[in-house]
C-alpha cells in the first residue's frame, strides 16, 4: 500500500506549482523578469501613465492553457501609454491584459503599438496562444501627413486570440488589425507554403477610422503574397462602424477564413473577400444607413467563396459605385498577378435578407475598371434562397441583378423579391406585407432544396462546422450585437 502510495505522489507532484506574482513600472524591471517566470506567474504592472516603455514580453519560460503567464495593468484602463510606447509579445500561453494606448504618438513607421510576435522571427510557429484582451488603443496614431505605415495590432504566429478590446482613431495608411503569416526565406510568392494560423479575433470595437487612400481597412487577414495560405482564422462578434473612405472595411487575402456574427453600422466599405478561396460569410448583419452614400455589403472575388445567411439593410453607395452594393461577384482580369483580381467562380450566395437598399441588390461580372480594360466573367456561380426587398421610395426602379458580362455562367433559383424589375430567371414575386416579422427582423420564406443544403454541408465540412436547417436559413436576432457585448469592460472616455 506504501508502495502504491508513493508511486501516486511521484506522479502527481512534478504537476504541482505556486504561481508568482511580481509588480513592475518599467520595461526594464519586466526584462529583468524574464528567466525567472514560471507557468502561472503573473505580473502586475502599476497604474500610471507611461511614455515611450518599449516593452518585450518575452518569457523563457512557457504558460499552458490551465497556467498562462500573465502580464496585466493593476486596474484595466489605468495604465496608459503614450510617445514611442510599443510591446511585442512572444512565447506560449501569455496574456497581455487591460492596457491602454492614447496620447502623443511618436512611433517610427512600421512600429505598431501591440505585436503578437517579434519583428525577425526564425520560424512561423511561434508566438502561440497568446492572446490580447481587454485593451484599448484610442487616437494613438501618426498623422497621414506623416506616410508612416503600421497597424494598432499586428498578430503572427498561431492559435493567437485578440479580444474584447477597443480601437479607435487611427488616421495613418496600414490596417487597424493585421494577421500577417510567416513568410521564410525559401517562401515562393503566391504559393501556400506559409503555415496556417488558426487565430481568433472577437468580441472587438472598431470605432472612427479614416484614411483617404488604399490601405486603411479595420482588419486585414493576410496579404497579396500569402494568400493562398490555408489561413482557418475565425472572425467573429466583433463590432464595426464609422469607418470611413475605405472601401474595405475588412479585407480578406488569405483561403479558409470564418467571418461570422460581426455587425457593420454605418461605414463607407464592405466585407471584402479580396484574396483567397473558400471562405465563409455567414450570420452578419450590415446596416450601411449614413448619408454619405459610400457604403457596401459583401464583395466577393476569387474562387469557392461561400455567403449564406447575413441580413444586409441599407446599403447606400449601390447607386454611386459600380463595385458597391449589398452583394457584388467580381470579374478577373486576364493574367492575373497574385495582386490582381480573379474571377468569382463557383461562388455559392444562399439565404440572405437585402432590405432597403440603393442601385440593384445584386451585381454580377463587376470588373474593376482602374486595374484592367479587360475582364474574365464569372462562371458556376449559384444564387439562391435571397429575399430581396426593394426601397419604398424607389422610384426609378433598378433592375434586382444587374450582370455586367453576358459570358458569366450562373444559376438563379427560389429567390424572393418585390422588385418589378425582374431581368433574370429564378426570382418569385412576394408581397412584404406577407412575410413574418420577428424581433423586427424579417423572415426568409426559404424552403432550402437539398440541392443547396448539400452544398452548403460540403463546403462546411473542412472547418468542422456542422449547422441546422434554421442556422443555414433564418438569421438569428441575437447576432445582432449591443456595445454591451463587445469592448472592454471598462468606461473608455
Amino acid at each position: 500500500m506504501r508502495r502504491c502510495l508513493t508511486i501516486i505522489l511521484l506522479n502527481v507532484v512534478p504537476f504541482f506549482c505556486v504561481a508568482k506574482q511580481y509588480t513592475v513600472n518599467s520595461a526594464t524591471q519586466l526584462k529583468k523578469l524574464m528567466n525567472d517566470l514560471d507557468a502561472g506567474d503573473v505580473i502586475v504592472w502599476e497604474n500610471g501613465i507611461y511614455s515611450n516603455e518599449q516593452i518585450v514580453f518575452y518569457p523563457n519560460a512557457k504558460g499552458t492553457a490551465d497556467h498562462p503567464i500573465v502580464l496585466k495593468a493593476e486596474t484595466p484602463g489605468k495604465v496608459i501609454f503614450d510617445g514611442n510606447s510599443h510591446v511585442n509579445i512572444y512565447g506560449v500561453y501569455l496574456k497581455f491584459e487591460g492596457f491602454t494606448f492614447k496620447g502623443e504618438c511618436t512611433l517610427s513607421d512600421k512600429s505598431n503599438p501591440i505585436t503578437v510576435g517579434l519583428e525577425k522571427q526564425s520560424d512561423g510557429i511561434l508566438p502561440m496562444y497568446c492572446s490580447v484582451s481587454n485593451c484599448a488603443i484610442i487616437d494613438y496614431t501618426p498623422t497621414e501627413a506623416s506616410q508612416k505605415n503600421n497597424n494598432y495590432v499586428e498578430i503572427k504566429g498561431t492559435h493567437n486570440e485578440l479580444d474584447h478590446c477597443y480601437f479607435k482613431g487611427k488616421t495613418n495608411k496600414g490596417p487597424t488589425v493585421s494577421i500577417r503569416y510567416f513568410e521564410g526565406d525559401d517562401f515562393v510568392k503566391g504559393s501556400d507554403q506559409a503555415p496556417s494560423t488558426y487565430h481568433r479575433i472577437h468580441h472587438n470595437y472598431f470605432g472612427y477610422r479614416t484614411y483617404s487612400e488604399n490601405g486603411g481597412e479595420q482588419i486585414r487577414v493576410g496579404v497579396s503574397a500569402t494568400s493562398n495560405t490555408k489561413g482557418y482564422n475565425i472572425i467573429e462578434s466583433n463590432y464595426f462602424e464609422d469607418t470611413r473612405i475605405e472601401a474595405e472595411v475588412i479585407s480578406n487575402k488569405s483561403c479558409y477564413n470564418i467571418y461570422r456574427f460581426n455587425n457593420f453600422f454605418n461605414n463607407d466599405g464592405a466585407l471584402v473577400l479580396r484574396h483567397g478561396t473558400h471562405c465563409l460569410v455567414y450570420g452578419n448583419y450590415i446596416n450601411g444607413q449614413s448619408d454619405r452614400r459610400k457604403s457596401g455589403g459583401i464583395r466577393i472575388v476569387n474562387n469557392y467563396q461561400t455567403v449564406f445567411n447575413n441580413y444586409i439593410e441599407n446599403v447606400e453607395g449601390g447607386e454611386t459605385s459600380p463595385m458597391k452594393g449589398p452583394l457584388v461577384l467580381m470579374s478577373g482580369m486576364p493574367g492575373a498577378d497574385v495582386s490582381d483580381y480573379n474571377p468569382a467562380d463557383n461562388a455559392l450566395v444562399a439565404n440572405n435578407v437585402v432590405v432597403n437598399s440603393m442601385g440593384s441588390p445584386v451585381k454580377l461580372s463587376i470588373g474593376n475598371t482602374s486595374k484592367s480594360a479587360s475582364f474574365i466573367a464569372p462562371q458556376g456561380v449559384v444564387i439562391s434562397g435571397n429575399l430581396i426587398l426593394k426601397p419604398i421610395d424607389n422610384l426609378n426602379e433598378d433592375a434586382v441583378l444587374f450582370n455586367a458580362d453576358p459570358s458569366a455562367k450562373y444559376l438563379c433559383q427560389e429567390n424572393y423579391t418585390n422588385y418589378t424589375n425582374l431581368n433574370a430567371s429564378g426570382f418569385k414575386s412576394i408581397a412584404p406585407d406577407s412575410l413574418t416579422i420577428k424581433n423586427n427582423l424579417l423572415a426568409n420564406p426559404v424552403q432550402l432544396s437539398p440541392s443547396i443544403r448539400n452544398q452548403l454541408i460540403a463546403r462546411l465540412k473542412p472547418f468542422g462546422l456542422m449547422l441546422t436547417l434554421e442556422e443555414l436559413t433564418q438569421f438569428n436576432s441575437q447576432w445582432i450585437l449591443s456595445k454591451n457585448d463587445i469592448g472592454v469592460n471598462w468606461d473608455v472616455e
